[in-house]
């Protein structure tokens, strides 16, 4: 399975050991559990989005959003996995703290998505 970072784990962008291995039921933007909401920026792990799908193109793509974004336009995240099966992309997903953004989607051509849907298209 492609986990490009460790989700259950401060090295996933948190800020403390103790990120994931307790109860998160306070987390959000100002929290200090060292979850990756919080401390995904300060570990450098956020970057530009559109660079992102030029390195990745054809591929699925999981972002974690950081609090400073659009949650639902974002700019910026931090890339969690990538992969061209998409069941790979969501096995990682499941492994997420619960409180954060999370945005999956198909990079790549809406011809190709919609072949991957099983949708016929008009000629």
């Amino acid at each position: 399975m492609p986990v490009m970072i460790n989700l259950t784990s401060a090295e996933h962008g948190g800020s403390s050991m103790s990120c994931g291995t307790g109860d998160h039921s306070n987390c959000g933007v100002d929290c200090d559990c060292g979850c990756p909401y919080t401390g995904m920026e300060e570990k450098g792990r956020v970057e530009m989005i559109a660079e992102v799908e030029r390195r990745y193109p054809d591929e699925w793509l999981a972002f974690v959003i950081p609090p400073s974004e659009d949650d639902y336009a974002p700019e910026r995240g931090m890339l969690v996995v990538h992969s061209p099966n998409d069941e790979e992309v969501w096995a990682a997903v499941q492994r997420i703290t619960f409180n954060q953004v999370v945005h999956v989607y198909f990079n790549g051509s809406l011809d190709a998505y919609m072949e991957w849907a099983g949708v016929e298209q008009a000629a």
